[in-house]
């Protein structure tokens, strides 16, 4: 039911010698021994991640290895650096002197998995990855790979502030992402991966937002067996529903960009994208046809039950085709997409059913046509706000978050 966002793995090099020459040779104000320090501190920092970020499915590794924490003081770090005059795009990587001093930073293309593992697959050009903004790139990526992750398989679902936190988590997580597109915008295919294009940026935010809209429909949906439950609350819902699927359907769009279409991982996670629509487009109906009946709207409600019925029908039928591929990470109470759309599809049926007879019988009310209805639109629950005035990272990402300032030993 729930996309985790993979790793990007990666290896260890060597940081403290490479970049202890290009400062030498080409920094405008430093040489290596005056911040040696903080040379040092960005190897040892990147030397752990290489341990634990092992494969693109080692978040539970890397937590339980630091590896979060890690990567958020090496961002703030990487940050600070190139405040500093470090080299911070690949336009200048032939002059600024960062490919004789041999600077390179390794990152695995995190869909691997689904894209194939040839060592040349998922590759940038050399000059692209010479520059921290790359690294940053890299690193914000996996921070919001774990905040995946927690949301997805750590924190409560069940519970109220559960829920909240996996909301949070997500619109975090989304946020990173839409930085990332910020920071790689101006930068060429040829000297990205192809994770960091930005159609495959796009997916996984909305990926993000779709899934913290998740977590705000069931926060919601415990309040209909209430017996307060009126016809707001189902309204609410329903909108709340539709806009888990708007988000589904700009995810499923970003994975048809001409720069990703043709990798597998952007065809299974599409699918997921395209299913999910139809079974929130489907509850939403089902919602909206309760509204209907509780303001005696009978035709209305029949109509709606008919939509629900059709839109669960198509869903079974493409989740049974052969582009389909189960997802199975998710907490169980969500239960899984065939499921809730069978159980759904029954459901509808049954209910459309015992209001035609009661139609017929009873109140004798015009169903109508499909088109006349008005469209359900959606409610967004995911804003972030958690940023700064100037930057939508939070504080601690930055190197005002810094426990220990880096470059504490040369003068502003």
């Amino acid at each position: 039911m729930l996309l985790i966002l993979p790793l990007k793995a990666t290896k260890r090099i060597d940081l403290l010698g490479t970049l202890s020459k290009w400062v030498d040779n080409s920094h405008p104000h430093y040489k290596a021994d005056q911040i040696s320090l903080d040379i040092k501190r960005l190897h040892s920092i990147r030397s752990d991640l290489s341990s634990s970020l092992a494969s693109s499915s080692s978040h539970l590794y890397a937590l339980k290895n630091n590896a979060l924490l890690d990567l958020i003081e090496y961002h703030a770090c990487l940050v600070e650096c190139i405040n500093r005059g470090f080299p911070s795009d690949s336009r200048d990587a032939d002059v600024n002197g960062t490919m004789d001093a041999n600077l390179h930073f390794a990152w695995k293309n995190a869909f691997e998995e689904y894209d194939g593992r040839n060592e040349e697959e998922g590759q940038c050009s050399q000059r692209g990855t010479t520059h921290f903004t790359f690294e940053r790139a890299c690193v914000l990526w996996n921070i919001a790979a774990l905040y995946t992750f927690e949301a997805g398989t750590m924190e409560d679902w069940g519970s109220k502030e559960g829920r909240m936190t996996i909301k949070q988590k997500y619109a975090l997580a989304a946020s990173i992402l839409r930085h990332i597109r910020d920071l790689t915008k101006s930068e060429k295919e040829a000297d990205l991966m192809p994770d960091l294009y930005q159609d495959s940026l796009e997916m996984c935010q909305r990926m993000c937002l779709m899934q913290g809209q998740m977590a705000a429909y069931e926060a919601l949906k415990v309040k209909l067996s209430e017996p307060s439950a009126t016809t707001s609350t189902y309204t609410l819902l329903a909108k709340i529903s539709s806009q888990v699927a708007n988000h589904a359907d700009k995810a499923l769009e970003a994975s048809q960009g001409l720069s990703v279409k043709d990798k597998p991982s952007s065809k299974v996670w599409g699918s997921h994208f395209k299913v999910l629509s139809m079974l929130f487009r489907a509850r939403a109906e089902f919602l909206q046809s309760q509204v209907e009946r509780m303001e005696y709207r009978y035709g209305y409600e029949i109509a709606r039950l008919e939509r629900t019925v059709k839109m669960a029908r198509e869903g079974i039928d493409f989740s049974k085709t052969e582009g389909f591929v189960k997802v199975v990470d998710g907490p169980s109470l969500l239960g899984k997409v065939p499921e809730n759309l069978q159980s759904l599809l029954v459901n509808a049926k049954e209910r459309r059913k015992k209001r035609v007879e009661e139609n017929n019988s009873i109140y004798h009310e015009q169903v109508p046509v499909s088109n006349s209805m008005a469209k359900i639109e959606g409610m967004d629950m995911m804003e972030y706000n958690g940023g700064t005035k100037d930057c939508d990272l939070p504080v601690e990402f930055m190197p005002p978050g810094l426990k220990r300032p880096m470059f504490a030993s040369i003068s502003s």
